[in-house]
């Protein structure tokens, strides 16, 4: 049941909303590549073997108007370790800038595996990412790239933790060469 205490919060809450001031700002999405190497079974399991890692990652980030403030958004990603088993996942991240277009993203999420003798089985990750992530004043897309440090944790039995480190590209530059070639192509 409701109580008052219930009712006063969200009072705070509304008012909050309407005499804060001015949060907006243009949502900006990235889709990146990402590619590294990591341990699996750090924790847990049979022993600790390395591994390829290759994924993909979008994400949107809204509250953030330049590249000097901080934003938040949801996250979505798919990888792979050695071509042994399927992850997907997503969750929410946090940027936190330490220079304007320089900064620390946290994110936290859930994933599930496929494969390497589970079907679908439901984990926890994070990571920490510091790179480049620009502020696109002129359009929805802004551009990223750094490096990145990644836990995936699966918590069926037997509980594992993998630990993986990488670098992630951005979608549009890995594609600019097959762009310029396209426009060369098409002017003649």
């Amino acid at each position: 049941m409701l109580g008052p205490r219930c009712f006063q919060v969200a009072e705070i809450a509304v008012a909050a909303f309407i005499l804060a001031p001015d949060a907006s700002g243009s949502p900006q999405s990235n889709l990146g590549l990402t590619v590294g190497g990591g341990v699996e079974n750090v924790v847990g399991g049979p022993a600790g073997h390395g591994v390829f890692h290759l994924g993909a990652r979008a994400d949107t980030l809204f509250l953030r108007r330049r590249g000097d403030q901080m934003a938040l958004g949801p996250y979505l990603d798919v990888a792979t370790s050695s071509f042994d088993n399927l992850d997907t996942g997503g969750g929410a991240e946090w940027l936190l800038p330490i220079r304007d277009d320089l900064p620390i993203v946290l994110s936290a999420g859930a994933f599930w595996r496929n494969g390497g003798g589970r079907v679908w089985a439901p984990g926890v990750e994070g990571e920490v990412f510091f790179g480049s992530r620009s502020y696109n004043f002129h359009s929805w897309y802004g551009l990223a790239g750094g490096l990145f440090v990644q836990t995936r944790w699966l918590l069926p039995s037997p509980a594992t933790l993998d630990v993986i480190l990488g670098v992630q590209l951005d979608a549009v530059l890995l594609a600019l060469p097959a762009l310029l070639l396209y426009e060369a192509v098409a002017k003649k």
